[in-house]
């Protein structure tokens, strides 16, 4: 069938018109299938951090997101919120002496359960800090594979999954971010769009294929002495090596102690035997060859 010119215009304009919405619709799919495969494995950490300056000390409560990375709980999230301290080391010269000191950490997992937990490794350079529970838990947690890695180029789309606070029932959200920007030495670490920051922040980025990027964290140097407010720090996405190269540092679960044996019961007496009654006297058998003797006879009476 031959068309008309009228066809071919029509044609044209429903490909421009249909054709963005049909991507659009596959980055959707993508997206929520990545969504639902990964959620549970982004949890909330809440601590509770004493910070000491000189003679005072404060505390402060804290929550951020995690990303479970093994089955036994083993978390990683942004160092700079439960020690905010050791952002302002990184960023400022000569800074007053502070310490923070994390008085108490829980888990929170989707359920509404809490695990007491613990920090177990802290990168400052990377703004990361690895905790896990105390305890090992019950059941084996959801995590992320850090394999395979995912490896995006500049202005590739990547998946940001967060989890909100209690006012919307701790619900899951996921945004699409691309890569603005790429550092590749000495370490790696994608830009995503400054307006992506707080959102990117301590939550795990994925490929729309589910590969792990990284995750979001706080980038920051010393300001020089010609840098403007601002130029010194940074969120960054860190990628899923140096998050893999730092869980290889944590040191393993102390080996759970035997359980004590029971105390020994006392062993019983045995049962004594009962006395052995008297023997009977054997009757004497006659000696052999002996005849016995008749019984006497009667002596008859005399005549009168």
């Amino acid at each position: 069938m031959k068309l008309s010119k009228n066809h071919w215009a029509g044609l044209c304009i429903a490909i421009a018109v249909c054709g963005p919405f049909a991507g659009a619709d596959e980055v959707a799919e993508k997206g929520r299938a990545v969504f639902e495969a990964k959620k549970d494995a982004v949890v909330t950490v809440r601590a509770v951090v004493s910070i000491l300056s000189g003679e005072r000390e404060k505390e402060n409560h804290a929550w951020a997101n995690g990303t479970v990375i093994d089955p036994g709980g083993l978390t990683v999230l942004s160092l700079s919120f439960i020690d905010p301290v050791s952002v302002y080391r990184s960023m400022s010269e000569g800074a007053p002496e502070m310490t923070a000191k994390v008085v108490s950490l829980h888990i929170l997992l989707p359920s509404g359960d809490e695990l007491p937990g613990e920090v177990v490794l802290r990168d400052e350079e990377l703004d990361l800090v690895y905790v896990r529970p105390i305890a090992p838990p019950a059941q084996p947690m959801p995590c992320v594979s850090l394999e395979p890695m995912g490896h995006p180029q500049l202005l590739d789309e990547v998946a940001v999954i967060s989890q909100l606070g209690e006012v919307v029932r701790r619900t899951h959200t996921i945004l699409l971010t691309r890569v603005e920007g790429l550092v590749e030495k000495p370490r790696t670490y994608y830009i995503p769009g400054e307006d992506r920051g707080r959102a990117v922040i301590s939550s795990p980025a994925f490929t729309l294929d589910g590969a792990f990027v990284g995750m979001g964290a706080m980038r920051a140097i010393k300001q020089g002495a010609q840098g403007g407010a601002g130029d010194n720090y940074l969120v960054v996405i860190v990628s899923a090596q140096d998050i893999k190269e730092g869980m290889a540092q944590v040191p393993a679960r102390p080996a759970a102690a035997p359980a004590p044996s029971p105390a020994p019961g006392p062993v019983p007496s045995p049962t004594p035997s009962p006395a052995p009654g008297p023997v009977p006297s054997p009757t004497p058998s006659p000696a052999p060859g002996a005849t016995p003797s008749p019984a006497p006879s009667p002596v008859p009476a005399p005549a009168s």
